[in-house]
C-alpha cells in the first residue's frame, strides 16, 4: 500500500506542481483551503502519512489549521511541512510552534521535495515501529508479572490445602462487582478515583501474608485458639511487608491497590475489624470489595475447618452483616446479583 500525502494551497498551479513531483511515488489528496484541510485529516487520520501545508491561505491560514490539528493530537501522528513563500523567523517559530517538522519555499525544487517527504515519512514508520516494539514489550512484561503473581498467590492457596481456585474465583468475583458497583452509579463519587482493571489485578495478593504463619496455625483442622487466631491476624500486616519489598513490578497504583488489599481486606463497616479498626469509608474502596467477596468464596468453598455452605446460606449469612461487617451499598450489590455468583456459574 502506498503513502498518502495531504497537499493544502489555495492556489491550484502550486498543487498541480507538487501533484506532478509526488504522485509516481505517492497517493494524493488535495485541499484548497483551511476548512477543506481540516476536513481531510479528521476523514483520513488514520491513513495519511505526510501533509504539506500552505501558511498563506485566506480565512483560514496553514498556522490555523496546526492549531487545529495540534489540539486533536493529529501532529504528533501525521507530520506537516510548511509550504510558503514568505520567510522569516517569527513565522517559522509560530509554525514549528505549532507542531509543523519541516519547511519547503517557493518555487518548489522537486528533488528537495521529494527527499523531505522520504525523510519525513520514513521517520513517521520507524517511529510507529519503534511504538510498536515498545507496546509489544510492555505486554509481554504485563503478563509475565500477571502470570508470576498468580502463582505465587496459588502456591500459598495450596500450601493452605486448597485448591488455589480461590485465587481465580476471588479475582473475577471483585472485578464483576466492582462493574455492578460502577453499572449502579451509586457510588460514582469514590469511582472517579478508582482504576477497576488494576485493583482487580492485585486481587490474588490478598492473603500473601500467609505464607509467614506457621503450618501448625494455618493448617489446623479445628478452632483456633485466642493466641493463634492473633498470629493468623498478623497475616494482614505481614502481606503489606511483602509488597513493599516489591518494588519495580508495576507503578504506584498498583503496589497501592495491593497494600491496601493485603492490610485492610478483613477491616469492617463498623469498626471492629482488623489490624487497625477502620470503619465505613476509612477502608479503602478494594479493600470493602475484597471483604465481600472473600467471605462469600469462604463460606462456598470447603475448608480443612468446615464444610461448605450452599449458595442460599452464604446470602442469608451475609445478609445478617449488612452495615456491619460489610459495606451496606456495596453488599446490596452483590446480594441484588448472587445468581451471578452461585457456585458453579462461569466467572473466569
Amino acid at each position: 500500500m502506498r503513502d498518502k500525502i495531504l497537499i493544502v494551497d489555495d492556489i491550484e498551479l502550486n498543487r498541480e506542481i507538487l501533484v506532478e513531483i509526488l504522485q509516481d511515488e505517492y497517493d494524493i489528496l488535495q485541499a484548497s483551503n483551511g476548512f477543506e484541510a481540516v476536513e481531510s485529516v479528521l476523514r483520513n487520520a488514520d491513513s495519511l502519512s505526510l501533509v504539506l501545508l500552505d501558511i498563506m491561505m485566506p480565512e483560514m491560514d496553514g498556522i490555523e489549521v496546526l492549531r487545529v490539528m495540534q489540539a486533536g493530537g493529529y501532529v504528533e501522528r501525521i507530520p506537516v511541512i510548511i509550504i510558503t513563500a514568505s520567510g522569516g523567523d517569527e513565522n517559522e517559530i509560530k509554525c514549528l510552534r505549532s507542531g509543523a517538522v519541516d519547511f519547503l519555499g517557493k518555487p518548489f525544487h522537486p528533488d528537495i521535495v521529494k527527499c523531505r517527504a522520504r525523510s519525513q515519512i520514513a521517520l513517521k514508520h520507524f517511529r510507529a515501529h519503534m511504538e510498536e516494539l515498545v507496546e509489544d514489550s510492555v505486554r509481554k512484561v504485563v503478563h509475565v508479572r500477571d502470570s508470576m503473581i498468580d502463582v505465587l498467590a496459588s502456591v500459598i492457596e495450596y500450601r493452605h490445602c486448597e485448591s488455589g481456585q480461590h485465587v481465580r474465583r476471588t479475582r473475577a468475583l471483585a472485578e464483576r462487582l466492582m462493574k455492578s458497583i460502577k453499572l449502579s452509579g451509586r457510588m460514582d463519587d469514590e469511582l472517579a478515583d478508582v482504576n477497576i482493571a488494576v485493583a482487580a489485578k492485585t486481587v490474588p495478593l490478598h492473603d500473601i501474608g500467609k505464607i509467614s504463619i506457621p503450618d501448625h496455625i494455618l493448617l489446623k483442622p479445628g478452632k483456633l485458639t485466642d493466641e493463634e487466631f492473633e498470629i493468623i491476624k498478623k497475616h494482614t500486616v505481614l502481606g503489606e511487608e511483602i509488597i513493599n519489598t516489591m518494588r519495580g513490578i508495576e507503578d504506584d497504583e498498583y503496589l497501592r491497590y495491593s497494600r491496601e488489599i493485603c492490610l485492610y481486606h478483613h477491616e469492617r463497616w463498623d469498626g471492629r475489624g482488623y489490624p487497625e479498626r477502620l470503619g465505613g469509608r476509612d477502608i479503602p474502596f478494594a479493600a470493602r470489595v475484597m471483604a465481600i467477596v472473600d467471605v462469600y468464596d469462604a463460606l462456598t468453598s470447603a475448608r480443612v475447618y468446615k464444610p461448605a455452605f450452599s449458595h442460599q446460606e452464604a446470602v442469608d449469612i451475609m445478609s445478617r452483616d449488612i452495615g456491619k461487617q460489610f459495606d451496606p451499598i456495596m453488599c446490596e450489590i452483590f446480594l441484588q446479583s448472587f445468581d451471578e455468583y452461585a457456585p458453579g456459574t462461569e466467572i473466569g
